[in-house]
């Protein structure tokens, strides 16, 4: 996973491989956009995967480095945190 600094958010890079076939995942995060939460996820968050959500800020952890975003769940107007690279909505696809 790579995450770069835009302007106006982060560009998420993720890469998968699935069945021997590489796939990169390029999604731009930005806050009051809606998103999708996708996995992988930690086995304790898999009800989340296909949940919409609207980013309201972002984490850094202990280093400095963002890598968390604010959520509020559409569904439920809750607040949580997300991982950037379990968003998706506006993305690039590259195999």
């Amino acid at each position: 996973m790579l995450i770069e600094d835009m302007p106006d958010g982060y560009r998420v890079h993720v890469e998968r491989n699935i069945e021997n076939q590489w796939s990169v995942r390029i999604t731009e995060i930005k806050i009051g956009h809606k998103y999708v939460i996708v996995g992988p996820l930690y086995s304790k968050q898999q009800h989340m995967t296909g949940r919409e959500c609207r980013v309201t800020d972002f984490i850094e952890n202990k280093c400095g480095f963002t890598d968390k975003a604010k959520v509020r769940y559409i569904d439920t107007n809750r607040v949580g945190q997300v991982s950037l690279r379990n968003l998706a909505g506006n993305e690039i696809f590259i195999t």
